[in-house]
């Protein structure tokens, strides 16, 4: 009776089709890899057969048996394989932080249509960026400067009382802080964080004269602070690795 039953339910769980394969699951992630993630999204991870992201997100999962694909200049190929695989495969898209944040989930909900796309959201890198300095991000003026005009961006950041940006390797923060002094902009906080999550993470607080003359990991994001007092600078001290913070975003340990 109990396997004329199971089989019963396979057969009318193959009639209804697997949920979890009707869609494509955009992960976001960060470089601690599955530390970063929840029970419920590591368990989708596991039973995942088709695994999508850039380099540095699957070789955080070198053990795993998807297939994997990298994603680099090809979204367009990477649309067509996971809508021809949809209802087929359990097929998951690695992303950095927040994929609805300047990142993937856009342009595959774009192309793919929301029924077929559920998004797993992580922290954004912004966010997390600004629980590190331990300053407050609400009323933020927040964008990323690539592919976008740099004029608006500097005269929204000269407005701002705290702004926070994903830089490329083309505005760079030292370039950033050369187009913010040319238009003007003074006594401004800066903070460029490094690698967040990564072993080699760093957090360089300086002015934005100092600014100019550093370099820094491609992978980096860029807080801009206004302040009243122009010495505040000279009381901040750059911190070398900063461990995660120790309660979460609703006060609790």
């Amino acid at each position: 009776m109990k396997v004329e039953a199971a089989a019963a339910a396979f057969a009318w769980g193959e009639f209804l089709g697997d949920p979890l394969k009707d869609k494509v699951h955009i992960v976001g992630i960060l470089d601690d890899g599955i530390y970063s993630l929840p029970l419920k999204t590591i368990d989708l991870l596991h039973h995942t057969d088709l695994m999508f992201g850039g380099e540095r997100h699957l070789a955080l999962f070198p053990n795993h048996t998807a297939k994997k694909v990298p994603i680099e200049s090809n979204l367009k190929e990477i649309a067509e394989t996971i809508a021809s695989h949809l209802g087929k495969l359990q097929m998951a898209v690695l992303a950095s932080g927040d994929p609805n944040f300047y990142g993937i989930a856009e342009y595959l909900v774009g192309r793919l249509g929301k029924e077929a796309v559920e998004i797993n959201p992580n922290v954004s890198t912004l966010q997390l960026a600004f629980a590190r300095i331990k300053e407050r991000w609400d009323g933020a003026f927040l964008a990323s400067v690539h592919g976008r005009p740099m004029e608006k961006i500097i005269e929204s950041v000269r407005h701002a009382e705290r702004a926070g940006l994903f830089t490329d390797d083309k505005n760079t923060p030292a370039e950033i802080a050369v187009r913010l002094l040319e238009s003007g902009v003074e006594n401004r906080t800066a903070y460029v964080c490094e690698n967040l999550c990564g072993s080699d993470e760093r957090i360089t607080a300086t002015d934005l004269k100092g600014l100019t003359e550093k370099t820094f990991s491609s992978l980096n994001v860029l807080i801009i602070l206004k302040r009243e007092d122009p010495a505040f600078i000279h009381h901040v001290k750059e911190e070398p690795e900063m461990p995660p913070p120790g309660v979460d975003e609703e006060g609790r340990i």
